[in-house]
C-alpha cells in the first residue's frame, strides 16, 4: 500500500516513514528539506491538491506528521508567527486530507489518516500559547474528517505525542533556555523528571502507534486520538 509521509525528513516523520516501509509499504517521504522523496512546500497550499493529482498513485495512508513551533513569551506572540504555524500546523493537514480523500473517494478506494498533534493540545502553555492551539485545532479537524470520510471506507485518527527526543524538542529547549536564562537541559530536567517512565520518548515509540492506526489491525479505530506522552497527560 502506498503511504505518503509529511516532515519526513526528521525525528518523528522519519522514524513514521522508515516503520511503514518495514512493515512492506511504498512510502513517498516529503519534507521542504532534501533527503527525501518529494520536496512540499506546506505553506503553498493551493499547491497541495495539484501535487496530489499528479501521483501516479493516490496514497492510501495519510500521516500528517509536519509541524513547526515558536517558543516566546505570552505577549511577545505575534501575528506573522502564529499565522506560520496555523498555514503548517493547521491548513496544510486539512488540505492535504481533502486532496487525498477526493481522489480516494473518487477511484472508490479505502484508506487510513493519522496526525500528529501533541499532547500540548490538553493543556495550557507558559511559552507556546499558539503552538498549542493549532494542535488542539488539529485534533477537532481529525474527529469532524473522521465523522466526514467514515462512510467512504475512509480512518482518521491522531496521535498526541508527549517530550520526545527529537530536533524539534532540542531546539524548544534552546529557546526556552534564551528565554529563560538557563541552560537547555534545565529546561528539560523538570518535564522528564515528572514522567511516571522518566524519560523521553524515542521516535520509533510513536511511530509504531501510527503503524498501528495505519494497519488494518485498527480498522475499526476512527476518531481518536491516541496520547503518547509517558503518562504525562493522563485523561
Amino acid at each position: 500500500m502506498l503511504a505518503l509521509v509529511t516532515g519526513a525528513a526528521q525525528g518523528i516523520g522519519k522514524a513514521i516513514a522508515d516503520k511503514l516501509r518495514q512493515d512492506g509499504h511504498q512510502v513517498i517521504g516529503v519534507d521542504r528539506q532534501a533527503g527525501v522523496e518529494a520536496q512540499l512546500d506546506l505553506t503553498d497550499l493551493e499547491g497541495i491538491p495539484a501535487f496530489i493529482d499528479q501521483l501516479p498513485e493516490c496514497p492510501q495512508i495519510l500521516v500528517n506528521a509536519a509541524g513547526i513551533c515558536l517558543t516566546r513569551p505570552f505577549f511577545e506572540v505575534e501575528q506573522p508567527g502564529f499565522a506560520r504555524m496555523q498555514t503548517i500546523n493547521v491548513q496544510a493537514p486539512l488540505v492535504l486530507i481533502q486532496s487525498v480523500a477526493a481522489r480516494l473517494v473518487k477511484e472508490g478506494k479505502s484508506g487510513s489518516f493519522v496526525n500528529i498533534t501533541s499532547n500540548s493540545a490538553f493543556m495550557p502553555k507558559l511559552e507556546q500559547l499558539d503552538y498549542a492551539a493549532t494542535k488542539a485545532a488539529l485534533i477537532s479537524i481529525t474527529k469532524s474528517a473522521a465523522l466526514s470520510l467514515g462512510p467512504h471506507g475512509i480512518r482518521v485518527n491522531a496521535v498526541a505525542p508527549g517530550i520526545t527526543n527529537t530536533p524539534l524538542t532540542q531546539g524548544i529547549a534552546q529557546q526556552r533556555a534564551d528565554i529563560r536564562g538557563v541552560s537547555p537541559e534545565e529546561t528539560l530536567a523538570p518535564v522528564v523528571n515528572a514522567l511516571p517512565l522518566k524519560r523521553m520518548a524515542e521516535p520509533h515509540e510513536i511511530a509504531e502507534v501510527i503503524a498501528f492506526l495505519a494497519s488494518d489491525a485498527a480498522s475499526y479505530v476512527t476518531g481518536q486520538t491516541y496520547v503518547v506522552d509517558g503518562g504525562q497527560w493522563m485523561r
